[in-house]
């Protein structure tokens, strides 16, 4: 018997039940027409079902540990582990000896002379440096300044005592002028640089107040990162105050101006490592000034020059 019989009327292939088939025939799902089976058409056999395949079980690996997240995790795949960078995409290396980046082929690390061929320090040998800059006019010339006006307090004294009887007055009033021009012609500070021949470097900044000579300090240029060299506004209140004050004589008020005001002033400073200026080693009116401490700094410590010169 057949197992299908196909639809005379809309060719739509139908099952015959396996009980047999109505003697009406088979009735079309689709267009309702009843199809009469041929009894004597051998019942094609159906295609024998072919056994499961057997698949081999193996045992699942142990799945690895999930590390926690950290308080910056965006989502649960992030486990704050670090990303693998592909090999050849890595630059750089850790000395072996001071734990800083150099680059991933070199043998002497540039920072402290590691070998790494040998596991021993290179013997290296530096041109010394040892450099002082002082912050506008030098020393010798202030002095001269400030001796000159002594001269003239000297006159002046004398003027006075002549034209008034009171002594004390006239004392007090040339001490203070002496203690003002002391100030103003001899407080400033220098800055000084040296590199001796094993490569240590070091940075004192000496500050002269009233001519007089005070301690140095030492710079820690270790914990800043780079050297800049710029301009700045050095106009202040002041500055606008005594222009109003000179304002009656014309001269005056022009040579405040061109002398104080307009010039542009330029520093050197030491900055950190997102480039913020941290300590000033010069500022004052020289460009060259300011950019031969930059050089220096940078031949005789190492610092990374932020400002090309």
């Amino acid at each position: 018997m057949q197992s299908t019989v196909t639809c005379r009327s809309c060719g739509t292939v139908l099952g015959v039940p396996k009980g047999g088939a109505p003697a009406d025939g088979v009735t079309c799902n689709w267009c309702g027409a009843a199809n009469q089976i041929d009894q004597a058409k051998p019942v094609k056999p159906l295609s024998p079902v072919p056994p499961a395949a057997t698949v081999t079980q193996f045992p699942a690996e142990p799945a690895m540990p999930k590390a926690p997240a950290h308080k910056w995790a965006d989502d649960e795949d992030d486990d704050g582990q670090p990303y693998d960078i592909p090999a050849e995409e890595i630059t750089t290396k850790a000395c072996a000896a001071c734990g800083k980046d150099i680059a991933i082929g070199a043998v002497i690390c540039v920072h402290c002379g590691h070998d790494h061929r040998g596991g021993k320090k290179a013997a290296r040998t530096y041109s010394p440096i040892d450099k002082t800059w002082e912050q506008g006019w030098p020393f010798q010339r202030r002095l001269t300044l400030f001796l000159i006006f002594q001269a003239l307090n000297a006159v002046s004294f004398v003027i006075g005592l002549a034209v008034s009887d009171s002594a004390p007055v006239s004392l007090t009033g040339a001490l203070m002028m002496v203690a003002l021009q002391a100030f103003v012609f001899g407080t400033y500070p220098s800055v000084r640089v040296r590199r001796n021949k094993k490569g240590q470097a070091e940075m004192t900044q000496t500050w002269r107040v009233c001519l007089i000579r005070m301690a140095p300090q030492k710079i820690d240029w270790r914990r800043h990162e780079g050297v800049s060299v710029g301009t700045y506004d050095a106009t202040s209140i002041i500055d606008v105050w005594m222009l109003f004050v000179l304002l009656p004589t014309c001269l005056g008020v022009v040579a405040w101006w061109w002398f104080v005001i307009r010039p542009p002033r330029v520093f050197a400073a030491l900055t950190l490592q997102s480039g913020a200026l941290e300590t000033y080693l010069y500022r004052g009116l020289r460009d060259d000034v300011a950019k031969d401490i930059a050089q220096t700094v940078t031949d005789a410590t190492g610092l990374t020059l932020n400002t090309p010169l």
